[in-house]
């Protein structure tokens, strides 16, 4: 049970935590490469991207490295280290996230706050909600309300939204009264509040719905491309997921089906890949629509400098490479 939770914490991580830039993950400076989380008998390490373990099994948990920096936690706190797994910032956190634009998201006090790359705070933890920088702005949640402040701790955009997510494409994605619009990084509205589902700019386009109808705006607001499907989700890598008759695939800029709609789920692109669900397993898929990686995994994670986590069942999980070899089993 312990080791499943300790892959459930892993996961979510990855997944809550990616929405940092893809340029934001560190790529090591000593030539070894990437650095990855791994775990036995209830210790972590990291490894490198052939599956050498390069950080001994010693945290209580990690996270991947992101600007030089890797969440470790040692005595239920949180703290960073860098490649050569020097401490520099000293456990303190109740929660911490990855860095992104030189800054990261730290909890303590039941608050939250940012920190820069050395451990100095940059704004006060006094925030109920935060996510990550992007393009020099974070949204941050005060008094049941969110706004934005700048990488100073200055509220430039002041809360008076429901919900606001990350800047991308010069605009970010707020929601007011159950509806989701679109604001500039001055606080201008660009698009009014009115589609009953939307998701941020990616990729040069937003996804949005209007009386069921999925469309695609550009970054001018108007229609760029209309759609027929039943559901719809963002561009990544010039691809975006879409569901027709109850199962999905993914369609090019063009609006033509690259992947047929075939898969019980479908994740995003990530390094030319995306994962796919079929019959109740996991697989991998490229942009020609062929299985890469046959569905045989009970979870898996995106591609990412590289590999890509699975999990084989009983609690038992591994690193892949992009053709299926395993790297690292949790389990040898």
């Amino acid at each position: 049970m312990k080791r499943f939770a300790a892959l459930t914490i892993l996961i979510l991580a990855i997944i809550f935590q990616s929405c940092a830039s893809p340029g934001s993950r560190y790529g090591g400076e000593t030539g070894r490469g990437p650095l990855f989380p791994v775990e036995r008998d209830f210790k972590w390490g990291f490894i490198d991207r052939k599956g050498d373990l390069v950080i001994p099994y010693k945290y209580e948990g990690a996270v991947d490295f992101s600007e030089d920096r890797a969440l470790v936690k040692v005595d239920g706190k949180w703290g960073y280290i860098n490649e050569f797994d020097i401490m520099v910032i000293t456990p303190q956190f109740e929660e911490a996230q990855k860095f992104s634009e030189g800054l990261a998201q730290v909890k303590f006090d039941g608050c939250y706050g940012y920190i820069d790359s050395v451990g100095k705070i940059v704004s006060e933890p006094q925030f109920e909600k935060t996510e990550p920088f992007s393009e020099g702005l974070a949204s941050v949640k005060i008094n049941g309300l969110w706004g934005y402040i700048n990488k100073q701790g200055k509220m430039v955009i002041e809360p008076g939204y429901e919900r606001a997510f990350s800047f991308s494409d010069g605009y970010a994605l707020i929601v007011v009264d159950g509806e989701g619009g679109y604001i500039k990084k001055n606080g201008d509205v660009f698009i009014k509040p009115r589609y009953e589902w939307a998701e941020g700019y990616s990729d040069g386009l937003a996804c949005v719905a209007l009386d069921g109808k999925y469309v695609y705006l550009d970054k001018f607001g108007e229609v760029k491309l209309k759609t027929d499907f039943e559901g719809a989700r963002h561009f990544t890598e010039g691809a975006a997921a879409i569901t027709k008759n109850g199962r999905q695939g993914f369609i090019n800029k063009s609006g033509l089906l690259i992947v047929q709609p075939e898969y019980d789920e479908v994740g995003d692109f990530s390094e030319g890949l995306a994962t796919i669900k079929l019959d109740g397993v996991w697989g991998f898929v490229n942009k020609r629509g062929e299985v890469v990686i046959k569905p045989r995994f009970e979870t898996a994670v995106s591609v990412s400098q590289g590999l890509a986590i699975v999990e084989l069942g009983n609690g038992d999980w591994a690193y892949i490479d992009k053709k299926g070899n395993f790297v690292w089993k949790s389990f040898e």
